[in-house]
């Protein structure tokens, strides 16, 4: 590399995915300072949204048991094959502090390669969820202070993370509902990652809906500076809608879900490869140009955990059978994904989740705190 002009080098180092950037980055100072840069970012960036062809990502899962704690898994996926999954610490706690306050860490949602981390102290009389923003491919993280709540209002939160592409900034998004029906009362506010200057939206979703008190964590960012989420319609019990904020213009729309929900069911708002979905129970739909697909794509006791317009890739497990697979939804073909290495527990549990992160991040989180654990940025 010594011997190749400087300006060859730099349009090689372009062309890295982002954990080849962390790693290059330790080559020499001069490089560290480069890669590191606003311009380069920048850059790379763009080439990466242009070029990007969603093959390389990083699979993060947390809440996979192992004796009395909730352990993180990282792997990275591309052409089709997992690679071998590497247990990682907490990036905020150690194993002790999370055990000894009673901590439980929930993965909220991604915005463009972050991670939105919820963590509830169990041991605590509050349900106050401390919020931190993520970055694992820096290994670094900012905790989001809420403001302080009344107490005694029995309230119910939905918390997500989008992305201001005017103001080129992230904003994490609380909403709060007290009281029942027929009588509530609903707070919308939006923070700035980057300043950490709370906001209040002013203008409320539609009056006839309410927080769906069935998931708590169900708000999803989209690719166009919107987040969505699910709210319950207060006149017909049985239905539901999908309700979005635009960041920019603030304002919302709402769709109905594709289906009348009888019961408080099993219903879930995911955002898989761009594409804004709902499941309901063992069924899921795609929304392309605001339209729902018009036939329910039967997952059979899978988990969905990416699409790509074409193919849903789906986890199932069953006893100590465990695979990973892509399912055509036009052909309904099958086909497997390489594994280099086994992981450890479900994908299926109860209490595990998992963030897809496509190609990674260095713009945001650059002056945040170090992880306790820099598990991506080991050269």
């Amino acid at each position: 590399m010594e011997y190749l002009p400087q300006d060859l080098i730099y349009e090689i180092v372009l062309r890295l995915p982002v954990k080849g950037l962390i790693r290059f980055s330790f080559v020499s100072k001069l490089w560290k300072a480069v890669i590191y840069s606003k311009d380069f970012i920048k850059e790379h960036q763009q080439r990466r949204s242009i070029n990007n062809s969603k093959k390389d990502f990083t699979l993060i899962r947390h809440g996979v048991q192992s004796g009395d704690f909730h352990h993180f898994y990282a792997a990275s996926f591309s052409a089709d094959t997992l690679e071998e999954e590497q247990q990682i610490e907490h990036p905020i706690y150690s194993l002790e502090e999370e055990y000894g306050l009673g901590l439980h860490t929930r993965i909220i949602t991604v915005c463009h390669g972050l991670v939105l981390l919820g963590v509830l102290c169990r041991k605590a009389t509050s349900n106050y969820v401390h919020l931190y923003v993520w970055n694992p491919v820096i290994a670094k993280h900012r905790h989001i202070s809420q403001p302080i709540w009344p107490e005694g209002e029995d309230p119910h939160f939905t918390y997500g993370i989008g992305y201001h592409c005017d103001e080129d900034d992230l904003k994490v998004l609380v909403l709060r509902q007290t009281g029942r029906r027929p009588i509530w009362k609903i707070q919308f506010i939006v923070c700035s990652v980057a300043t950490g200057q709370w906001k209040r939206i002013t203008k409320l979703p539609p009056s006839n809906l309410q927080v769906n008190i069935f998931c708590y964590y169900n708000m999803v960012s989209l690719s166009d500076s919107r987040v969505a989420w699910l709210m319950a319609d207060v006149d017909y019990m049985d239905l539901y809608h999908v309700v979005t904020f635009d960041l920019v213009k603030e304002e919302y729309n709402t769709y109905r879900v594709p289906i009348s929900i009888r019961g408080p069911g099993a219903i879930t708002l995911m955002e898989l490869g761009g594409f804004l979905c709902f499941r309901h129970r063992q069924n899921i739909w795609f929304m392309k140009d605001s339209s729902w697909s018009t036939e329910p794509i039967p997952l059979n006791n899978s988990r969905p955990l990416f699409f790509d317009g074409e193919r849903f890739l789906l986890s199932r497990f069953s006893g100590d059978h465990k695979e990973l697979f892509w399912y055509n939804i036009k052909t309904q073909d099958h086909q497997h994904v390489t594994r280099t290495g086994d992981y450890a527990g479900s994908f299926d549990g109860a209490t595990t989740q998992t963030a897809f992160i496509c190609g990674g991040n260095l713009r945001f989180l650059l002056d945040g705190q170090p992880d306790l654990y820099a598990y991506f940025c080991r050269p």
